[in-house]
């Protein structure tokens, strides 16, 4: 499942493979994956505008609370 929270983090709950397969569904450019410096620990995609979000969300993403995404994110299930 993909799912994004309030600050447009867009992540998925089974691996990185499907939240690169939505983010391009959705017009991401796979340039803008973000991994912070710790590998795949915090990747995501950022959905920049509201507009995104929506678009985002009429493809299926679920917006969820943001400490939601942070225990259900797929590199969550890793460790």
């Amino acid at each position: 499942m993909i799912i994004f929270d309030d600050f447009g983090h867009m992540v998925s709950t089974e691996s990185v493979e499907e939240l690169h397969a939505f983010a391009r569904k959705i017009g991401l450019k796979r340039e803008w994956y973000q991994t912070p410096g710790y590998g795949d620990r915090f990747a995501h995609y950022d959905l920049t505008t509201s507009r995104m979000m929506r678009k985002a969300a009429n493809f299926g993403a679920k917006k969820v609370d943001p400490r939601e995404l942070l225990k259900l994110a797929w590199w969550r299930a890793k460790e």
